[in-house]
């Protein structure tokens, strides 16, 4: 799909004579149209709702760096063991001698089952990758992330690297209990009291990871217990801004009393203003029990609900937040607790009573300064009838040929109502694109988006980074294990193919 953006103005023209003694005007009407092509480098590509493979414009190659199963991880025993799977984060570490050229990389997995080897529940993956000959290799062994010390992890989702150069993966639990970890023996076999608390009680957090020693170093208790999905850090080393992957969510953020000190801070729920042009931050208790349950606090204080907020990306100074949305829910106890709904679930999304229908999601944009939270761009149909924008999930953002564009991959909450295509629903399958928005344009639509990648089926595309030449990182999560390999298997993908910003 291509746009063409018109600007027109009325401007002044002076050209000398050939003499330089007579000047002449341009007449005043005179109009200039100037054409702004929002294509980013590559074609964009048609929806597939019935591929097994990954499907790139033409032009991009792809290579698997890390599979699940297929690649061996080693412990710090040096042991061996088959890899997790569900990848999902992903974060590159510049080497420190060699910053564009070295670096390691870190990929979560999203898992909550029984691992006998390398840990029951979440877990994280770390290994070298060096820019040889034109192409990124795997230059190292694939190291085990070892959370055994901060009592384990469950569903390690979203993250980011700190200011202070260690990773914060994201815990997206919904725990309610030990026993919903526990899973009949298939999720955490050890139900014992882990840091003084009930298993669940301490699942459902952020986790600071060292990247060098490959360990956790710490449960950043104070930044609440909610079903985390991503974080976000101010430059300035003061603030977090934290998403909640639940219905009703809240938005938090998280202020630091010494800059750079992420252990002694104070945690914030957002209240949206009635007019939706503004908002306030809510001040939490912050004693243990609150902290476990500040979810439900920040509801009872008046906090704003969301429909499932996942990643966000920080662009030209505002938080650009994908909210994923929900079929058909009840937002009565939520409501009854004390959340009050925001102006636009209320205008576009209400059905009755305490019953809303978010099919497609969108984006929000939220403005740190003014604290305005508000659509960006409205998940749904295409004008050409091509396909639909729906529940986006991982994004990031990338400059390239000094423009820039946001990335966000989809994650369908459902196979129906046109989120895959007539095919997927009469087979009952999932499918996921990936999307490039140039964020020059003005007030954008779907129709703004340019596919860049369809997923194997039944996958998510996540974690998706740049490396430093331009390179893609693109995690397949959770894919068909009918797709014929490599995409019968959570893996890590190297795409190729953008010149170099």
């Amino acid at each position: 799909m291509k746009k063409l953006t018109v600007i027109s103005s009325l401007i002044l023209l002076a050209s000398c004579s050939g003499s330089g003694d007579e000047i002449e005007e341009t007449p005043k009407d005179t109009v200039v149209q100037q054409v702004v092509d929002t294509i980013p480098p590559f074609v964009a590509i048609q929806s597939n709702f019935t591929t097994d493979s990954l499907i790139l414009p033409e032009g991009f190659t792809y290579t698997i760096l890390f599979r699940e199963e297929f690649d061996l991880v080693t412990r710090a025993d040096g042991k061996k063991f088959p890899a997790k799977g569900s990848h999902d984060l992903s974060v590159f570490i510049p080497d420190k001698t060699a910053p564009e050229t070295r670096g390691k990389l870190y990929i979560s997995h999203e898992t909550k089952y029984a691992n006998a080897d390398l840990g029951d529940g979440g877990g994280a993956t770390i290994f070298d990758i060096e820019l040889k000959d034109g192409h990124w290799q795997v230059v190292s062994e694939f190291h085990h992330v070892d959370f055994s010390q901060v009592g384990g992890t469950n569903r390690n989702c979203g993250g980011s690297m700190s200011p202070n150069g260690t990773v914060f993966t994201c815990e997206e639990v919904w725990a309610p209990n030990t026993s919903y970890l526990w899973s009949d023996g298939k999720g955490h076999t050890d139900t014992s009291f882990q840091n003084g608390r009930p298993l669940w009680q301490n699942m459902g957090y952020v986790v600071e990871v060292d990247p060098y020693t490959h360990k956790a170093i710490k449960k950043h208790w104070k930044m609440g217990r909610f079903v985390h999905e991503d974080l976000h850090f101010t430059p300035d080393g003061k603030t977090v801004y934290l998403t909640d992957d639940n219905s009703p969510g809240v938005f938090f953020k998280y202020e630091t009393k010494t800059a750079f000190n992420y252990d002694d801070g104070q945690l914030y729920a957002y209240k949206q203003s009635g007019d939706g042009e503004t908002g306030e931050w809510l001040t939490l208790p912050m004693d243990s029990t609150s902290l476990i349950n500040c979810s439900e606090i920040a509801l009872e204080k008046g906090a704003s609900m969301f429909i499932r907020h996942e990643w966000m990306q920080e662009i030209n100074g505002k938080l650009y937040i994908t909210e994923t949305g929900e079929d058909n829910f009840d937002w009565t106890d939520g409501v009854t607790t004390g959340g009050s709904v925001p102006d636009y679930v209320a205008e576009r999304l209400h059905q009755n009573g305490n019953l809303y229908d978010d099919v497609f999601g969108r984006i929000l944009e939220f403005d740190p300064q003014t604290n305005r939270m508000s659509p960006y761009l409205e998940g749904g149909f295409f004008s050409d009838s091509s396909g639909c924008f729906s529940n986006p999930d991982c994004n990031t953002s990338v400059n390239i040929g000094g423009r820039t564009y946001m990335v966000v991959c989809e994650d369908i909450n459902w196979y129906d109502r046109g989120r895959a295509g007539k095919e997927g629903e009469l087979n009952k399958l999932f499918f996921n694109e990936v999307y490039f928005l140039d964020m020059r344009i003005e007030n954008p639509t779907v129709d703004d988006l340019m596919r860049f990648a369809v997923t194997p089926k039944g996958a998510e595309g996540t974690g998706v980074i740049f490396l430093p030449d331009g390179a893609m990182i693109l995690n397949i999560m959770h894919p068909s294990v009918e797709n014929p390999a490599p995409f019968n298997r959570s893996c890590t993908v190297l795409i190729e193919g953008f010149k170099k910003r």
